[in-house]
């Protein structure tokens, strides 16, 4: 998949989650830079995780499932762990585990980002995914510019707009995720200042060890929203500013 360019400013971002390819498109004088990763999670393939047949979808009745009974009970290497064997259960650890892969540290601490695999991925998924999160995340180092000088820079938000369970029983879910992402440096000379993008997760879950464990995960663009007539971005200074003053959430609920 290629990136292209939006006719509307601020709709033509494309998630961090894909690799492979990286362009750039000039718009007048200002460099806007694209890319198109393909999903980190694409080829950890768990083949005993077929869910059942999707139904409707079943929307939780918080963003997270964070409602009573439904919250992690404990954190492990950074990750919430401790689920209930429910729907809402299900639908928390998807939303805390796609958090746990979208902050900067995940992207350039390796060390960290396989605690946080080991911690979510079922046995059978974690080499795969560690292999495909580790050549994505070098991939978009090197498109962002980032350097051990200017990784603590860098801005990688996150946030759940709702999530969706498509299939359900007390072995497998499937679980969809709306988020809303934010990636870039914030600097002058940057390759990519800092943009949002709109994504859908699916994440194949399996309960092992008496607890959810992700098997597969999916992506798709979108929805994504128009930009507000009356908003323009802000200015780099701003951005750099914010991303030090408001500290992110460390997940869901």
């Amino acid at each position: 998949m290629t990136a292209k360019a939006s006719e509307t400013p601020g709709t033509g971002s494309v998630s961090p989650w894909r690799r492979a390819k990286v362009g750039a498109v000039v718009f007048g004088v200002v460099l806007a830079l694209g890319m198109a990763l393909t999903l980190f999670g694409g080829g950890a393939k768990d083949n005993s995780a077929t869910p059942q047949t999707p139904g409707d979808s079943t929307p939780t009745s918080q963003a997270g499932g964070s409602g009573p009974g439904a919250k992690a009970t404990s954190v492990k290497g950074g990750v919430p762990v401790g689920y209930p064997r429910t729907k809402d259960g299900a639908a928390a650890a998807a939303v805390n585990y796609q958090m746990a892969r979208s902050s900067p540290g995940y992207f350039t601490d390796a060390a960290l980002r396989h605690q946080v695999l080991k911690t979510m991925m079922t046995p059978s998924a974690l080499s795969q995914q560690e292999a495909q999160d580790d050549q994505t995340a070098k991939g978009l180092m090197a498109s962002l510019g980032v350097t051990e000088q200017t990784a603590p820079e860098m801005v990688m938000r996150a946030a759940s707009l709702g999530t969706s369970v498509r299939s359900f029983s007390e072995d497998t879910a499937t679980v969809r995720i709306w988020m809303s992402e934010v990636v870039g440096v914030p600097t002058e000379n940057s390759k990519m200042p800092v943009s949002g993008t709109w994504s859908t997760y699916t994440l194949i879950l399996q309960w092992q060890d008496g607890d959810w464990k992700v098997a597969t995960i999916d992506l798709s663009d979108g929805p994504t929203p128009l930009v507000a007539p009356d908003q323009s971005a802000s200015s780099t200074e701003d951005m750099r500013l914010a991303n030090k003053e408001f500290e992110a959430p460390r997940y869901a609920g």
